[in-house]
């Protein structure tokens, strides 16, 4: 059984580059199209499995090409993939658009992803009950996400939630919560809280907590991440370098969190591996083709690697 269980969405990405975004109905010229093999569950897998995790990718593709494509990564990655359900429905497909400054607008389409249903939660039942960490994110069904946390807490399971993209999810599951990773947006939408300066973001921080979730890590881009439990709040800087695309950092940075907690790492240990992910991951186009392995953010950590 993997240590680490990722349940989420597998979306086929369309990156298109511009130099600036269009304006309500303007058309405008980009510069270029790619196809990349992504979604926050199947980034933030191949991001665990890179940083030399024992993962498990669950979830659900569609029986077409796109399907395939997600179904030959994992097995080339050596995640064990045998409950990435195939249904009827289309793979879930994404719409990417990323401006000159490397900074990115997306639009996704869940279609497979939404066929996950408490059926296929009672099929994984024993994986949730014999795992070390679940690690989830909001782009299934809302009340599926919510079930699967119930369960994992039931059998005493860590649980790390990417609340991402922002959802109104019920306080009382997220007390059950063990890391909770909200970007500002997030994190506002979260709590009804500002959270344009730092004191803000503490508040907000706090409140999570207040909730009852055990660890905030809200993370704030280039400004680096500010974590709050009930011994430390504090921001962790982020590593200074130029930004090509931001797509899949805050995957990236998902990925290696889940890695350092089940090594042990304490959190601002954990959060400082994990920005040093995402600041390589935002130098390369693409989400998994941007991905680093445990060697290059180390090389990295110790100024081998720019």
């Amino acid at each position: 059984m993997a240590k680490i269980t990722v349940i989420g969405s597998l979306i086929m990405d369309n990156v298109a580059t511009m130099e600036r975004y269009p304006e309500a109905g303007e058309s405008i010229m980009g510069t270029s199209i790619n196809y990349y093999p992504g979604g926050k569950g199947a980034n933030q897998c191949v991001a665990i499995a890179r940083l030399g995790g024992d993962c498990e990718m669950i979830g659900m593709v569609g029986n077409d090409e796109n399907g395939k494509i997600f179904k030959n990564l994992l097995k080339e990655e050596n995640i064990k993939s045998d409950n990435v359900f195939v249904c009827d429905k289309p793979t879930g497909i994404a719409q990417i658009q990323i401006n000159n400054e490397g900074q990115n607008r997306i639009c996704f389409i869940p279609s497979s992803n939404f066929e996950f249903n408490f059926n296929h939660i009672d099929l994984i039942d024993k994986i949730i009950k014999e795992t070390s960490l679940v690690v989830l994110q909001l782009e299934l069904r809302l009340e599926i996400v919510e079930e699967i946390i119930k369960r994992a807490h039931k059998y005493g399971v860590k649980i790390l939630l990417n609340p991402a993209p922002a959802m109104n999810i019920d306080k009382e599951v997220l007390k059950y919560v063990d890391y909770i990773t909200p970007n500002e947006f997030e994190l506002s939408s979260l709590t009804n809280l500002p959270v344009e300066t730092e004191p803000q973001i503490i508040k907000a921080s706090q409140k999570l907590l207040s909730y009852g979730c055990k660890n905030v890590i809200a993370t704030l881009g280039s400004k680096g991440a500010i974590i709050a439990n009930n011994k430390i709040t504090k921001l962790i800087p982020s590593y200074k370098v130029k930004a090509i695309d931001t797509v899949g950092a805050g995957d990236s940075f998902n990925g290696a969190l889940a890695v350092s907690i089940i090594e042990g790492k304490e959190l601002e240990e954990a959060v400082k591996f994990a920005n040093a992910m995402g600041a390589l991951t935002v130098q390369k186009s693409g989400a998994i083709p941007s991905l680093h392995t445990r060697k290059e953010v180390e090389d990295f950590l110790n100024g081998i690697i720019n």
